[in-house]
């Protein structure tokens, strides 16, 4: 990544982390759109990444592979983050199941998108995902034969980390009672996890 991919990429991360603050300070966000927002930001890698192995394929011209591998990892990214989310929907946010197993997590999601501060959070995400996707498209020499499982496998690290630490930090805040506080660690461990994966993706290149 060059500095200036690494300085976007800084900036979209630690503004996201200032507007959640602000948000659960001041404007007595409920620990859940915390969650939820951290939640969305697996699935919007999840699209990226999508995008990167069909731009792979077409940078190759190995489109039957690129789709057959975007097709895979659609269904299973997919039913990964569906499973999650359904579980944050229904125990941290009291969201009940009512047409389907994706009524919690539209209901969800319709939550945050409703929210102003949360939709700018969402768009630092998106811009953050969009450069790291930018980034990798860029390093065409990387195009080996391995190239859709390495583009597919990407994420899975991430979101098992930020998976794992979802859940801690929910059961966290229920443990305490006092979700704020809980909710506020959580944007600090992501914001200290983010610095460290941009340091790293600098220091490889």
């Amino acid at each position: 990544m060059n500095p200036a991919g690494a300085g976007l990429q800084l900036a979209a991360a630690v503004g996201s982390a200032a507007v959640m603050t602000v948000g659960v300070a001041w404007f007595d966000w409920p620990s859940f759109t915390v969650l939820a927002l951290y939640w969305l930001e697996n699935v919007i890698i999840g699209g990226f990444t999508l995008v990167r192995i069909l731009a792979a394929g077409a940078r190759t011209e190995r489109y039957v592979e690129s789709l057959a591998t975007g097709a895979f990892f659609t269904v299973h990214y997919g039913l990964f983050c569906l499973g999650h989310g359904v579980f944050v929907a229904t125990l941290f946010g009291g969201i009940a199941s009512r047409h389907g197993l994706f009524d919690p997590v539209l209901l969800m999601v319709g939550r945050v998108a409703g929210d102003r501060i949360g939709a700018l959070v969402v768009g630092a995400m998106v811009v953050a995902a969009a450069l790291d996707a930018w980034q990798g498209a860029r390093a065409a020499a990387n195009d080996g034969r391995d190239v859709f499982r390495r583009l597919m496998g990407a994420p899975y690290g991430r979101i098992v980390v930020l998976h794992v630490v979802l859940l801690g930090s929910g059961f966290l805040m229920q443990a305490l009672q006092l979700p704020s506080l809980a909710a506020l660690l959580l944007v600090a461990f992501k914001l200290a996890y983010d610095l460290r994966r941009i340091r790293q993706s600098l220091a490889q290149h």
